[in-house]
């Protein structure tokens, strides 16, 4: 059973961990438990597993109203943990992040069922740190998230992510322009997209050396489409989603995106350098935290969103392109925190503390 969600980098490496259990025993099942309001809803049942419903909600950076109410809800939201343990009687309960990861794993906890958490960011979460109290096994994607979690004996497996990844192939090109990729996520990033407007009159030197694919998201897809129209790139390819982004990326010579811990992880697999930009109202600044990372590896250069400008990103994209052998060099320093047995070992773990029936 796996408990949590809200988020695709919560949900994406939940998935790759239960296709992975099952995998391994035809006889396995994996059921998944979160809330009516959170992604898994729909992500979940379209990867082909079952999910169960409690209902709980944040308490961290909630407004009064929020919080009272939220916390009112805890007792509810136990109980139907309890009942869904009842249910289902798992023979171990993964946690990773989210509001219902808590009292799930609070109600297997009491239930007698082995509990685990796996936690995707370079800083814990607040369910995960509580919940690394009492749980059996703790996994962590970075090395520092141990720490914070107060666990020596965590496992840092790094972030699972799809196969794809680690096979991505660029494919030769057609002319010898390098590949810009700008994306912010699903939704896009209106900062991203405000700044890339800008720098595009600073970056026009590049115009003939240099090939642009901007996911904008869906709000502002014409905005932006008109900003590229009127500069030196107007034959960059720009649009609301991309999908699958492993082929952009893999296309990339360099990679302008936010830091969320997926992004990291996929980045990485890939081989890619990268201008991260993090989210600045990130739980905990986990995203610039996660974006240290991978600059300290050498993989990327990191411009929070308080230094971000038109002229400071339009100068640190020209700096990277103008030196291909630092295009290269970053490259495989991002390829070096790459986790390609992230699952393999998550799921060795849970299969270290299961209940045997």
């Amino acid at each position: 059973m796996i408990a949590g969600g809200g988020t695709g980098g919560h949900i994406y490496p939940a998935i790759a961990i239960a296709q992975e259990f099952v995998a391994r025993d035809p006889g396995r099942r994996a059921i998944f438990v979160g809330t009516q309001y959170g992604l898994e809803k729909n992500i979940v049942p379209k990867a082909g597993f079952p999910i169960e419903f409690i209902s709980v909600g944040g308490l961290k950076g909630k407004g009064a109203v929020d919080l009272i109410k939220n916390t009112a809800r805890l007792p509810i939201g136990f109980a139907q943990a309890w009942g869904v343990i009842g249910k289902h009687k798992p023979s171990v309960v993964l946690g990773v992040g989210g509001y219902a990861s808590g009292p799930l794993l609070m109600a297997a906890k009491l239930r007698g069922v082995p509990t685990a958490i796996h936690e995707q960011n370079a800083f814990p979460g607040l369910a995960n740190r509580a919940l690394s109290k009492f749980v059996n096994a703790v996994a962590v994607a970075f090395p520092d998230a141990a720490a914070g979690l107060k666990r020596s004996d965590a496992v840092v497996t790094g972030n699972p992510i799809r196969r794809e990844f680690f096979e991505a192939k660029r494919q030769p090109k057609t002319d010898n322009r390098q590949r810009l990729l700008i994306f912010g996520g699903s939704q896009g990033s209106h900062i991203l997209n405000e700044a890339m407007d800008g720098a595009l009159l600073f970056m026009a030197r590049l115009k003939d050396r240099l090939k642009i694919v901007h996911q904008t998201g869906p709000k502002e897809l014409d905005v932006v489409r008109a900003a590229y129209r009127t500069s030196a790139f107007a034959d960059a390819r720009v649009v609301a989603y991309l999908d699958p982004i492993v082929d952009e990326i893999a296309a990339a010579d360099l990679v302008v995106s936010r830091a969320g811990a997926m992004t990291i992880a996929e980045l990485a697999a890939v081989g890619r350098a990268a201008v991260l930009i993090p989210f600045a109202a990130a739980t905990n600044n986990h995203q610039e935290l996660n974006a240290r990372v991978m600059e300290r590896a050498g993989g990327a250069v990191v411009i929070t969103e308080a230094q971000l400008s038109p002229e400071r990103l339009a100068m640190t994209i020209n700096d990277i392109l103008n030196d291909p052998a630092r295009v290269t060099r970053m490259g495989a320093a991002a390829r070096s925190l790459a986790a390609p047995e992230a699952t393999k070992k998550i799921v060795d773990l849970l299969e270290k503390i299961e209940r045997t029936e």
